[in-house]
This record gives structure tokens, sequence and C-alpha cells, in this order.
């Protein structure tokens, strides 16, 4: 394997195990109503500490493969002195402050007896993925327009991650639908996060759009472009996983009263779809980090 392409993958697991936290935290701690909160929070404590573990090391992973990257090869991927040069480059001035982050919420994920521990989680997986938007194509402008570039960017993240993250604890939730004892608190969960789920997704669509406009000041119509080509693919697949969102919400949610069981099938296989067609995007956005748009 090639390193631009261990650094794709690299890049992918990081993003979808930051995105994952961040939509574990907010649905677990911030949707669900107390008390139901800390049954979900036992729910999904595999996904989170294992979520975290998977951050902490493609964090490292990344700088590590950007030293072998700078230097000659794999060797220096090992090599501290080259680390200590990546680290004095632009991408390094915010990786430093990333290590420190992807740190702290491993040893807050440790600290289970820690007093405010669901809010420092979620803060410390807020500040990771707007670091995000300090690197790479969001900060290639510099002025007004690179500032604009880059707060677009970090809302584009963070309603990304919501999104996301979000799909697998919805997941488990819904299960909680069919116990007497939980259903009314699963339900008032499943309801805001509906109602956030569609300023999500709509500031998903609005900012990417103009990230668009932004990096390549017009339509990604040329296809002879492997950038615009992927970014076109990626449109395809959002479209797609909006198109099941809509499905979910406008048709199997309404079905669950009349034939709770099949709708809640179907709800599932259908969320587990869009849960696939988002690590397709993910995976694609990792890509596009190692290609020049034009």
């Amino acid at each position: 394997m090639s390193l631009t392409a261990l650094f794709v993958l690299c890049r992918f697991a990081h993003f979808a195990s930051l995105m994952q936290i961040f939509g574990l935290s907010v649905f677990c701690s911030l949707l669900a109503p107390q008390g139901f909160s800390a049954v979900l929070l036992r729910k999904n404590q595999s996904l989170m500490m294992w979520s975290g573990i998977l951050a902490a090391v493609t964090s490292v992973g990344m700088l590590a493969i950007q030293a072998a990257l700078m230097g000659n090869g794999w060797g220096d991927g090992l090599n501290l002195n080259v680390w200590l040069l990546v680290l004095t480059t632009a991408f390094g001035e915010v990786w430093r402050w990333h290590l420190l982050l992807a740190a702290a919420m491993l040893l807050v994920l440790l600290s289970d007896w820690l007093p405010g521990r669901n809010l420092l989680i979620f803060l410390c997986s807020v500040g990771l993925l707007m670091s995000q938007a300090l690197i790479g194509h969001a900060a290639m402008h510099d002025g007004l327009l690179g500032l604009a570039q880059r707060t677009n960017h970090v809302v584009h993240l963070l309603s990304a991650a919501y999104w996301f993250g979000c799909l697998y604890p919805l997941l488990t939730c819904i299960l909680y639908t069919r116990q007497p004892a939980t259903r009314p608190y699963a339900i008032a969960t499943l309801i805001r996060f509906s109602l956030w789920g569609h300023v999500a997704v709509a500031l998903v669509i609005l900012t990417g759009i103009f990230n668009t406009a932004i990096i390549l000041q017009r339509w990604p119509t040329d296809m002879t472009s492997l950038y615009q080509c992927l970014l076109a693919v990626k449109v395809a697949m959002v479209a797609m996983m909006l198109a099941v969102a809509l499905y979910n919400r406008y048709r199997l949610v309404p079905l669950m009263g009349s034939d709770p069981d099949q709708a809640q099938r179907r709800f599932i296989m259908m969320t587990w779809f869009e849960w696939g067609l988002a690590l397709g995007v993910l995976l694609l956005v990792s890509l596009f980090a190692t290609l020049a748009p034009r």
C-alpha cells in the first residue's frame, strides 16, 4: 500500500471516529431526557470508547504518515526528528493542539468517575472537528475570504457530524420504543433528533454549496478533473442520503402508528443503508485531501 493510500484510510478512520463521538455525545447527552440519557450512554459506551481510541491512534498515525511523505519514505514515518519538523509546518501548528485534544478526550473517556464527563467529551469532539477547518483545502485563502471559508467549514463539519454520528445511536434508541417503560423517553428523543436533524441537513447542503463555490468558483462539471468527478459522486451520494432521510421521516414514521413492526424493520434497514452511504462520503472527503482542486 502506498503512503498516499494509507493517509486516505487513516484520515477516513479519524474523521469517522471523531464524528461518531460527536454524534453519540449529542444524541445521548443533549437530545435524550434526563434519566434516559444514562440508559443510552451505557448502551453505546463501548462504541464511544473504541471511537476515542481510534481517534487518538489515527491522530498520531496521520502525523507519522505526514512525516514519511515529507521525508524519504516509510522509514521517516518513525523518525522523531522528522515528526518535530512536521510540527513546525502550517499543518503541524494546528496538529500540535489536535494531538493534545485527542489525548485529553481519551483520558476523559477513560475516567468514568469524572464530574461533567459527558460535557467534556462533547467539547473535545467539537474542538477536534473545528481544528480540521484550519488545514487542507479549507485553509487555502487568507483574509476575510479565508475567515468565511473556515467558519463555513466548521459549520459544515459539525452539521455533517450530527447527521452521521447520530445514525447509530438512533438505531439503538428506536429499539427502546418497543418497551413500555422507556417508550415515552425514546419517542421524545427521536422527536428532538428529527427537529435538529432538519437543521443539520439543511446546513450540510448550504455550507457544502458555499464551500464548493469558494474552492472551485464554478459547478463541478469538468469530468476530466478527478477532483470534480469525485465531488459530483459525493453530491450524488449526499442526495441519496437525503432521499433516505426524507423517506424514513415522512413515509415510515407515520406508518409506525398503523403497522409498527414492518415500519420499524424498514426504518432500521434504510438507516443502515444511509449509514453506509455516509461512510462512502467520508471516504471520498478523505481522498479529496490528496487531490488538487481544479
